[in-house]
Protein backbone atom coordinates (compact mmCIF):
# COMPACT_ATOMS: atom_id res chain seq x y z
CA UNK A 1 0.00 0.00 0.00
CA UNK A 2 1.40 3.41 -0.99
CA UNK A 3 3.04 5.58 1.79
CA UNK A 4 0.28 8.19 2.38
CA UNK A 5 3.47 11.20 2.90
CA UNK A 6 4.86 9.88 -0.51
CA UNK A 7 1.62 10.16 -2.28
CA UNK A 8 0.64 13.50 -0.71
CA UNK A 9 3.97 14.91 -1.78
CA UNK A 10 3.86 13.86 -5.49
CA UNK A 11 0.54 15.60 -5.40
CA UNK A 12 1.79 18.62 -3.51
CA UNK A 13 4.21 18.62 -6.51
CA UNK A 14 2.29 17.71 -9.48
CA UNK A 15 -1.12 18.62 -8.67
CA UNK A 16 -1.51 22.33 -9.37
CA UNK A 17 0.31 22.07 -12.63
CA UNK A 18 -2.60 20.32 -13.69
CA UNK A 19 -5.60 21.23 -11.24
CA UNK A 20 -4.48 24.72 -11.34
CA UNK A 21 -4.44 25.25 -15.00
CA UNK A 22 -7.52 23.70 -15.47
CA UNK A 23 -9.52 25.24 -12.88
CA UNK A 24 -8.62 28.75 -14.02
CA UNK A 25 -9.49 27.55 -17.26
CA UNK A 26 -12.93 27.06 -16.19
CA UNK A 27 -13.47 30.49 -14.52
CA UNK A 28 -12.26 31.96 -17.42
CA UNK A 29 -15.31 30.85 -19.10
CA UNK A 30 -17.48 32.45 -16.72
CA UNK A 31 -18.83 36.06 -16.78
CA UNK A 32 -16.02 39.00 -16.18
CA UNK A 33 -18.79 40.40 -14.02
CA UNK A 34 -18.40 37.12 -11.73
CA UNK A 35 -15.45 35.78 -11.68
CA UNK A 36 -13.07 37.14 -9.32
CA UNK A 37 -16.10 36.67 -6.68
CA UNK A 38 -16.17 32.98 -7.69
CA UNK A 39 -12.37 32.55 -7.96
CA UNK A 40 -11.96 33.64 -4.57
CA UNK A 41 -14.62 31.76 -3.35
CA UNK A 42 -13.56 28.94 -4.85
CA UNK A 43 -10.14 29.45 -2.95
CA UNK A 44 -11.95 29.98 0.43
CA UNK A 45 -14.41 27.11 0.34
CA UNK A 46 -11.35 25.10 -0.72
CA UNK A 47 -9.05 26.21 2.12
CA UNK A 48 -12.88 25.71 4.22
CA UNK A 49 -12.78 22.19 3.38
CA UNK A 50 -9.52 21.29 3.88
CA UNK A 51 -9.27 22.55 7.72
CA UNK A 52 -12.71 21.21 8.51
CA UNK A 53 -11.11 17.77 7.32
CA UNK A 54 -8.19 18.29 9.39
CA UNK A 55 -10.50 19.34 12.49
CA UNK A 56 -13.11 16.07 12.06
CA UNK A 57 -10.26 13.43 11.27
CA UNK A 58 -6.83 12.52 13.19
CA UNK A 59 -4.77 14.66 11.54
CA UNK A 60 -2.42 14.44 8.80
CA UNK A 61 -0.93 11.22 9.89
CA UNK A 62 -4.51 9.57 9.95
CA UNK A 63 -4.02 9.22 6.00
CA UNK A 64 -7.38 10.62 5.34
CA UNK A 65 -8.23 11.77 1.73
CA UNK A 66 -7.67 15.56 3.08
CA UNK A 67 -3.81 15.16 3.48
CA UNK A 68 -3.93 15.45 -0.57
CA UNK A 69 -6.36 18.27 -0.58
CA UNK A 70 -3.69 20.24 1.79
CA UNK A 71 -0.83 18.94 -0.20
CA UNK A 72 -1.90 20.09 -3.24
CA UNK A 73 -4.02 23.44 -2.18
CA UNK A 74 -0.70 25.81 -1.84
CA UNK A 75 0.20 25.48 -5.30
CA UNK A 76 -3.31 25.74 -6.79
CA UNK A 77 -4.22 28.71 -5.11
CA UNK A 78 -1.03 30.51 -5.84
CA UNK A 79 -2.00 29.67 -9.72
CA UNK A 80 -5.43 31.26 -9.42
CA UNK A 81 -3.77 34.28 -8.08
CA UNK A 82 -1.12 34.78 -9.91
CA UNK A 83 -1.38 32.56 -12.89
CA UNK A 84 2.05 31.51 -13.16
CA UNK A 85 3.08 27.84 -12.84
CA UNK A 86 6.53 29.39 -11.39
CA UNK A 87 4.69 30.37 -8.82
CA UNK A 88 2.76 27.49 -7.65
CA UNK A 89 6.32 25.54 -8.45
CA UNK A 90 7.92 27.53 -5.66
CA UNK A 91 5.13 27.44 -3.27
CA UNK A 92 4.34 23.81 -3.84
CA UNK A 93 7.89 22.78 -3.01
CA UNK A 94 8.12 25.12 -0.10
CA UNK A 95 6.39 22.85 2.67
CA UNK A 96 9.10 19.98 1.06
CA UNK A 97 11.17 21.38 3.79
CA UNK A 98 9.40 19.84 6.57
CA UNK A 99 8.82 16.29 4.46
CA UNK A 100 12.51 16.13 4.28
CA UNK A 101 13.22 16.84 7.92
CA UNK A 102 10.28 13.87 8.65
CA UNK A 103 12.66 11.62 6.15
CA UNK A 104 15.81 12.75 7.79
CA UNK A 105 14.33 11.59 11.27
CA UNK A 106 15.79 8.11 12.64
CA UNK A 107 18.36 8.59 9.76
CA UNK A 108 22.28 9.08 10.70
CA UNK A 109 23.14 12.59 10.26
CA UNK A 110 26.56 14.78 10.23
CA UNK A 111 27.79 17.33 12.48
CA UNK A 112 30.01 19.70 10.27
CA UNK A 113 31.21 21.38 13.44
CA UNK A 114 34.31 23.33 13.29
CA UNK A 115 36.28 25.00 16.40
CA UNK A 116 34.99 28.48 14.93
CA UNK A 117 31.23 26.71 16.04
CA UNK A 118 32.51 25.77 19.52
CA UNK A 119 33.52 29.44 20.37
CA UNK A 120 29.95 30.83 19.67
CA UNK A 121 28.20 30.77 22.82
CA UNK A 122 24.45 30.71 22.41
CA UNK A 123 23.10 34.20 22.30
CA UNK A 124 18.93 34.25 22.45
CA UNK A 125 18.79 38.16 21.85
CA UNK A 126 20.03 36.92 17.83
CA UNK A 127 16.60 35.69 17.45
CA UNK A 128 15.16 38.58 16.78
CA UNK A 129 17.32 39.58 13.73
CA UNK A 130 16.92 35.40 13.21
CA UNK A 131 13.05 35.73 13.21
CA UNK A 132 13.14 38.20 10.40
CA UNK A 133 13.83 36.25 7.66
CA UNK A 134 10.35 35.32 7.30
CA UNK A 135 9.07 39.30 6.47
CA UNK A 136 12.33 39.94 4.61
CA UNK A 137 12.26 37.11 2.01
CA UNK A 138 8.55 37.39 1.32
CA UNK A 139 7.35 40.96 2.09
CA UNK A 140 10.24 43.06 1.48
CA UNK A 141 10.10 41.42 -2.26
CA UNK A 142 6.88 41.49 -2.42
CA UNK A 143 6.97 44.88 -1.76
CA UNK A 144 10.44 46.33 -3.46
CA UNK A 145 9.90 44.06 -6.54
CA UNK A 146 6.87 45.11 -8.73
CA UNK A 147 8.67 44.68 -12.11
CA UNK A 148 7.13 41.39 -13.84
CA UNK A 149 10.42 40.08 -15.11
CA UNK A 150 12.57 40.81 -11.99
CA UNK A 151 9.44 38.96 -10.24
CA UNK A 152 10.51 36.15 -12.38
CA UNK A 153 13.94 35.70 -12.24
CA UNK A 154 14.03 36.77 -8.42
CA UNK A 155 11.49 33.43 -8.36
CA UNK A 156 13.78 31.39 -10.02
CA UNK A 157 16.80 32.48 -8.30
CA UNK A 158 14.31 31.09 -5.12
CA UNK A 159 13.19 27.86 -6.57
CA UNK A 160 17.15 27.13 -7.51
CA UNK A 161 18.44 27.71 -3.91
CA UNK A 162 15.74 25.72 -2.78
CA UNK A 163 16.26 22.45 -5.22
CA UNK A 164 19.94 22.95 -4.33
CA UNK A 165 19.52 22.86 -0.60
CA UNK A 166 17.03 20.06 -0.88
CA UNK A 167 19.34 17.95 -2.47
CA UNK A 168 22.09 19.01 0.25
CA UNK A 169 19.54 17.71 2.68
CA UNK A 170 18.64 14.57 1.41
CA UNK A 171 22.72 13.33 0.24
CA UNK A 172 24.07 15.17 3.57
CA UNK A 173 21.52 14.89 6.46
CA UNK A 174 22.82 17.20 9.37
CA UNK A 175 21.47 17.38 12.92
CA UNK A 176 21.64 21.46 14.25
CA UNK A 177 23.90 22.50 16.94
CA UNK A 178 21.32 23.31 19.86
CA UNK A 179 21.93 23.07 23.15
CA UNK A 180 19.90 20.49 25.69
CA UNK A 181 17.98 23.46 27.21
CA UNK A 182 17.95 27.56 27.23
CA UNK A 183 18.99 29.52 29.98
CA UNK A 184 16.77 32.14 31.19
CA UNK A 185 13.16 33.27 31.31
CA UNK A 186 12.62 36.29 29.19
CA UNK A 187 11.42 37.36 25.62
CA UNK A 188 14.11 36.32 23.60
CA UNK A 189 15.05 33.06 25.33
CA UNK A 190 11.02 32.36 25.09
CA UNK A 191 10.94 33.19 21.17
CA UNK A 192 14.08 30.61 21.02
CA UNK A 193 12.64 27.46 22.57
CA UNK A 194 9.37 28.51 19.77
CA UNK A 195 11.37 28.58 16.97
CA UNK A 196 13.41 25.10 18.06
CA UNK A 197 9.72 23.34 18.57
CA UNK A 198 8.72 24.91 15.34
CA UNK A 199 11.71 23.94 13.33
CA UNK A 200 13.04 20.54 13.00
CA UNK A 201 16.60 20.10 14.41
CA UNK A 202 17.70 19.06 10.55
CA UNK A 203 18.11 20.88 7.13
CA UNK A 204 21.33 22.62 8.11
CA UNK A 205 23.40 22.34 4.94
CA UNK A 206 23.37 24.71 3.09
CA UNK A 207 21.83 27.39 4.86
CA UNK A 208 18.07 28.36 3.39
CA UNK A 209 18.04 30.93 6.16
CA UNK A 210 21.19 32.75 4.63
CA UNK A 211 20.60 31.40 0.93
CA UNK A 212 17.16 33.20 0.75
CA UNK A 213 18.17 36.16 2.81
CA UNK A 214 20.82 37.23 0.07
CA UNK A 215 18.64 36.37 -2.97
CA UNK A 216 15.71 38.55 -1.91
CA UNK A 217 18.37 41.21 -0.92
CA UNK A 218 20.43 40.85 -4.38
CA UNK A 219 16.57 41.05 -6.35
CA UNK A 220 15.77 44.30 -3.68
CA UNK A 221 19.29 45.72 -5.08
CA UNK A 222 18.48 45.40 -8.77
CA UNK A 223 15.48 47.54 -8.22
CA UNK A 224 16.95 50.13 -5.43
CA UNK A 225 21.09 50.58 -4.98
CA UNK A 226 20.09 52.23 -1.11
CA UNK A 227 17.36 49.97 0.05
CA UNK A 228 19.86 47.21 -1.73
CA UNK A 229 22.32 47.48 0.12
CA UNK A 230 20.74 47.94 3.53
CA UNK A 231 19.23 44.67 2.77
CA UNK A 232 22.66 42.89 2.05
CA UNK A 233 23.77 44.05 5.14
CA UNK A 234 20.96 42.85 7.27
CA UNK A 235 21.02 39.46 5.23
CA UNK A 236 24.54 39.31 6.44
CA UNK A 237 23.26 39.81 10.45
CA UNK A 238 20.66 36.91 9.28
CA UNK A 239 23.62 35.02 8.77
CA UNK A 240 25.45 35.34 11.32
CA UNK A 241 22.24 35.19 13.58
CA UNK A 242 21.89 31.36 12.39
CA UNK A 243 25.22 30.80 14.26
CA UNK A 244 24.39 32.56 17.50
CA UNK A 245 20.77 30.62 17.49
CA UNK A 246 22.52 27.43 16.92
CA UNK A 247 20.51 26.84 14.23
CA UNK A 248 23.94 26.41 11.81
CA UNK A 249 27.03 25.28 11.36
CA UNK A 250 29.93 28.38 9.79
CA UNK A 251 29.96 25.92 6.84
CA UNK A 252 26.11 25.90 6.50
CA UNK A 253 26.56 29.61 6.14
CA UNK A 254 29.47 29.82 3.87
CA UNK A 255 27.28 27.14 1.39
CA UNK A 256 24.00 29.25 1.55
CA UNK A 257 25.53 32.50 0.59
CA UNK A 258 27.06 30.02 -2.02
CA UNK A 259 24.40 28.83 -3.53
CA UNK A 260 22.46 32.26 -3.35
CA UNK A 261 25.59 33.72 -5.36
CA UNK A 262 25.05 30.92 -8.02
CA UNK A 263 21.50 31.99 -8.07
CA UNK A 264 22.31 35.71 -8.84
CA UNK A 265 25.09 34.82 -11.25
CA UNK A 266 22.58 32.92 -13.46
CA UNK A 267 19.50 34.69 -12.84
CA UNK A 268 19.95 38.42 -11.55
CA UNK A 269 23.36 39.58 -12.78
CA UNK A 270 22.86 40.59 -15.89
CA UNK A 271 18.83 41.53 -15.28
CA UNK A 272 18.50 45.47 -16.64
CA UNK A 273 15.36 47.20 -15.17
CA UNK A 274 12.94 48.58 -17.68
CA UNK A 275 12.60 52.05 -18.16
CA UNK A 276 8.89 51.74 -17.23
CA UNK A 277 10.00 50.70 -13.58
CA UNK A 278 11.47 53.94 -12.31
CA UNK A 279 8.86 54.48 -10.30
CA UNK A 280 8.87 51.58 -8.63
CA UNK A 281 12.61 52.85 -7.80
CA UNK A 282 11.42 55.98 -6.39
CA UNK A 283 9.21 54.31 -4.21
CA UNK A 284 11.27 51.07 -3.16
CA UNK A 285 12.62 53.44 0.31
CA UNK A 286 8.81 53.81 1.55
CA UNK A 287 7.93 50.00 0.17
CA UNK A 288 11.01 48.76 2.19
CA UNK A 289 9.77 50.87 5.37
CA UNK A 290 6.60 49.01 5.23
CA UNK A 291 8.03 45.55 5.70
CA UNK A 292 9.87 47.00 8.69
CA UNK A 293 6.78 48.08 10.05
CA UNK A 294 5.28 44.84 9.34
CA UNK A 295 8.35 43.15 11.00
CA UNK A 296 7.96 45.23 14.13
CA UNK A 297 3.87 44.56 14.36
CA UNK A 298 5.37 40.76 14.12
CA UNK A 299 7.36 41.43 17.38
CA UNK A 300 4.89 43.23 18.89
CA UNK A 301 2.51 40.25 18.41
CA UNK A 302 5.08 38.01 19.92
CA UNK A 303 5.76 39.85 22.87
CA UNK A 304 2.16 39.55 23.52
CA UNK A 305 1.82 36.39 23.34
CA UNK A 306 4.78 35.75 25.44
CA UNK A 307 3.29 38.52 28.47
CA UNK A 308 0.33 36.60 28.17
CA UNK A 309 1.30 32.55 28.60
Amino acid sequence: MSDPLAVAVLIGLLGPVVAGPLLARGLDLVSPRWRRTIEWATIVAAVGVAIAADLLQDGPGAGGGFVYLLAALPGIITFLVWRSLLASALVSMAPMYFVLAILTRGRPTFVPELALDRGIPVVPAWMFVYGSLYVFVVILPLLVVRERGLIRRAMQAYLLVMTVSYVGFLVYPTSAPRPDAIIGDGFAAWTLRLAYSLDPPYNCFPSLHVAYAFVSALACYHVHRGVGIAAVIWAMLISISTLFTKQHYVVDVIAGAAAAGVAYGVFLREYSLHPAAVHDRERAPRRAAIAVAVFAAMVAAFWTAYRME
